[in-house]
């Protein structure tokens, strides 16, 4: 780790800027001196727009390891014949999980280098504004970008936990400074939590006067109510839930603190996934791309290759890698009914489906780079093969409906869609566990402290007709689906409040990297995932150490 932290000390770290805007902005600097550089205002935004460089960076962030591995990891998705040559991604989506696998040691790798950038910016920059001595450069300015860099550190280090456990983590509080700062054991697990709270807890104070409609504040900076969101989440997965529902509540409607944000959900649910509307009024954490060069390369870090692995298939996109799908079995675990459509009796899905897949009956169309447009039968997918059985589905979150909406100038395999990482309809959801756990007797429609009433509103949007492609059902002007209410749910399934709101965790956000937490959170068994050969149990969600990492740290054991 030593060579690697140093080479990045001294040619990475110092001259990256970023920006939904701020990502973009300075990215051609020269690099500069470390020891020197840091004497202005905008030295330290750099410093600070560094740390965000890293989040839609192909070496670090979410345009390739580490966002191949928050969408695979869980039961979404499965391999293609394609993934064969896709090593070892392949085998990770079915939980052959190896210390020696590359894409593991990137995951761990990353999160690490995106830590010790967050560490030069939180030691940075209060030293350039003693420098400085800028007028300009407040206390009020300088708390609001340490709160940033604080998230973003409390949430790489989040991260790694999730993945690889809260025993296993070394705390890198700042940048080495001496031979020994190179190896540290793992820190205790209470440590570890511990440290991630303090962090989150130092940005929710220091961002009050960044929240998500804050006048003039950039679209994509760490929010207040970003950090609220996270700390809830880590409270959540460790079981404390009474903490966990406090954090969640301050950022719903109509009983939340204005002073954390204010947040609703769209009405149009792929809104939510569309690059017409990112950073919308549902969003609370999202990765920022943009199309800012003619053509992308394995280097650049505006664009993604993220969603060529499980959006298109080949029949559909020529070009598409396409490793990853979803098997047809998937499907029934979604609500449907049948309506009398053109004096034919039909089955009508979950209007979700029709927002999140493709390929499924009477589903959603694609125009290719030819023009041509193919319905949900053309596409081909009923032709392909996974897990040894005819007929899958694609996912349609996140993929264009039209080759030529591709950003300009680059081919269809890039994407600048952002990805959506915290969102208010996963928070309401999980407040919903929270009051599953902590009062499952209330189960009163009207009454905010009751998980029905957030699963109603989560399903009452569902219901929405949507804005979209005018064939699907789902887009029918002034016909609703028929979703019926979260009690009424219950009692046709015999179902529990936790078994209702796993399965509106599991309709709501299919393919958004959130089975990963949720079936750890809830220690699924060995018999829950299916078709997934090496699954045992939710302990299949931990990642081990890498063997890079144990062989050259004598005192990781």
């Amino acid at each position: 780790m030593k060579t690697k932290i140093s080479a990045l000390l001294i040619g990475f770290l110092f001259f990256i800027s970023c920006s939904e805007d701020f990502i973009t902005r300075d990215f051609d600097k020269s690099r500069y001196v470390p020891s020197t550089f840091y004497d202005s205002k905008d030295h330290a935004v750099q410093a600070l727009n560094a740390a965000y460089s890293t989040l839609n960076g192909w070496a670090n962030g979410y345009t390739w390891s580490v966002g191949i591995m928050h969408f695979v990891l869980g039961d979404d998705l499965y391999e293609t014949g394609y993934a064969a040559g896709f090593t070892p991604w392949g085998p990770i989506s079915n939980f052959d999980l190896q210390a020696n696998q590359s894409a593991i040691g990137d995951v761990w790798n990353s999160y690490y280098q995106n830590i010790l950038i967050c560490n030069n910016a939180l030691e940075e920059m209060p030293a350039a504004q003693k420098i400085a001595n800028d007028p300009t450069f407040t206390d009020d300015v300088l708390n609001l970008m340490m709160g940033q860099a604080y998230f973003l550190r409390a949430f790489h280090y989040y991260n790694l936990a999730q993945y690889f456990g809260d025993d296993k983590i070394v705390i890198r509080r700042t940048k080495p400074k001496t031979e020994s700062d190179f190896y540290l054991p793992p820190s205790p697990a209470d440590s570890v939590v511990a440290f991630i709270e303090s962090d989150l807890k130092k940005a929710q104070t220091l961002l009050t006067a960044g929240l998500n409609v804050t006048p003039g504040y950039e679209k994509g900076r760490a929010t207040r109510g970003a950090a609220t969101a996270l700390l809830g989440k880590l409270y959540i997965n460790r079981e404390r839930y009474t903490e966990a529902a406090a954090e969640f509540r301050k950022l719903l409607p109509g009983v939340g603190d204005a002073s954390y944000g204010t947040y609703s959900l769209v009405d149009n649910f792929r809104d939510n996934f569309n690059r017409t509307t990112e950073n919308n009024s549902e969003s609370i954490f999202e990765v920022q791309f943009n199309n800012m060069n003619s053509q992308g390369a394995w280097s650049n870090n505006d664009v993604n290759w993220v969603f060529q692995n499980f959006t298109l298939n080949r029949t559909s996109w020529s070009i598409m890698w396409w490793n990853f799908a979803v098997p047809n079995f998937k499907l029934n675990d979604f609500e449907s009914w049948t309506e009398d459509i053109s004096g034919t009796p039909t089955t009508v899905y979950d209007y979700r489906v029709y927002d999140t897949f493709w390929g499924v009956p009477n589903g959603a169309n694609f125009t290719d780079q030819n023009g041509v447009t193919k319905d949900w039968q053309a596409q081909g997918w009923a032709n392909e093969t996974v897990i040894g059985q005819q007929g899958v589905y694609g996912i349609r979150k996140y993929a264009l409906d039209r080759a030529a909406d591709a950003p300009s100038g680059l081919d269809p395999l890039w994407s600048d869609n952002n990805i959506r990482l915290i969102r208010l309809g996963d928070i309401m959801l999980l407040y919903a566990e929270c009051m599953a756990k902590l009062n499952p007797s209330n189960v009163t429609p009207s009454d905010p402290n009751s998980a029905v009433y957030w699963v109603d509103l989560i399903r009452n949007r569902a219901n929405l007709p949507r804005n979209d492609q005018s064939h699907l059902y789902s887009a029918r002007s002034g016909v609703p689906g028929q979703l019926p209410t979260a009690t009424a749910l219950m009692a046709a399934k015999g179902w529990t409040l936790m078994q209702l709101i796993e399965h509106e965790r599991y309709a709501e956000g299919y393919c958004e990297g959130w089975r990963k937490e949720d079936l750890k959170r809830w220690k699924k068994d060995a018999s829950y995932v299916q078709y997934k050969s090496k699954w045992t149990g939710y302990q299949s969600l931990t990642l081990p150490v890498p063997l890079t990492e144990t062989d050259r740290n004598p005192k990781f054991q």
